[in-house]
């Protein structure tokens, strides 16, 4: 996987965090089923937008097989990482719990505790820099969560990252 450039996010890490929504929404257990709602959701770009398919290049580039077979890739790749996020979910919401206090992981919106999630095991586990874990994490939480949600997810990311030494 490539570094991307600032302030964009992997695609494989838009589709992870698509899965730990649907994970932490009951179907952890249910890969297929994640697997599916992922490849309908293929279609978004970085925004979280679907594309505009009334273009005749943007149709074409639909149908292309290399691009279908990037995107299969990308999911998978996606599906997978979640899948590593969400075994250590527990041990994640343990190290950004001193700095959620008045937000504890039951009260986070669902799209915010899977960001912290996701860039938590990142930097732990997924051998991304701190710097570029949470520069992912942020542009995940401003493009699906709220207005606020970037903001948040920095701070918290940035203590539990400090206060690991």
């Amino acid at each position: 996987m490539s570094r991307p450039k600032k302030g964009s996010v992997r695609a494989e890490r838009r589709y992870a965090l698509m899965a730990l929504y649907q994970f932490d929404s009951g179907l952890a257990g249910d890969v297929d089923a994640v697997r599916d709602a992922l490849e309908s959701a293929s279609e978004l770009d970085e925004s979280g937008e679907l594309p505009d398919l009334t273009v005749a290049a943007a149709r074409v580039e639909a149908r292309d097989p290399e691009i279908a077979a990037a995107r299969a890739e990308s999911i998978q790749a996606g599906l997978d990482f979640a899948s590593l996020v969400w075994e250590h979910r527990l041990d994640a919401d343990r190290a950004v719990k001193p700095f959620t206090a008045e937000w504890p992981v039951h009260r986070q919106p669902i799209v915010d505790r899977n960001v912290l999630r996701l860039g938590w095991y990142a930097f732990t586990h997924g051998g991304d820099s701190v710097a570029l874990a949470i520069d992912e994490a942020v542009e995940l939480a401003k493009t699906f969560s709220t207005e606020k949600s970037g903001a948040f997810v920095n701070a918290v990311l940035d203590r539990a990252a400090k206060a690991r030494g």
